[in-house]
């Protein structure tokens, strides 16, 4: 479920900036509601190695 989306990692690795996820956990059990919520600052080696991992498989 959810939204597809997608972060580009060619301009996160130009610009230096990193995405900020927001995120939420939904209890299994209907009408529960959120068990847990937060904000997630990525590491930017994440997407150095993002980068890196796509030019290997493209020939790039």
């Amino acid at each position: 479920m959810g939204v597809p989306s997608a972060i580009d990692i060619t301009r996160v690795g130009s610009s230096g900036i990193l995405p900020v996820i927001n995120t939420a956990i939904a209890h299994k059990d209907a009408g529960i509601g959120m068990i847990g919520a937060g904000i997630v600052h990525p590491p930017f080696a994440c997407f150095e190695k993002a980068i890196f991992g796509w030019c290997e498989r493209y020939g790039v």
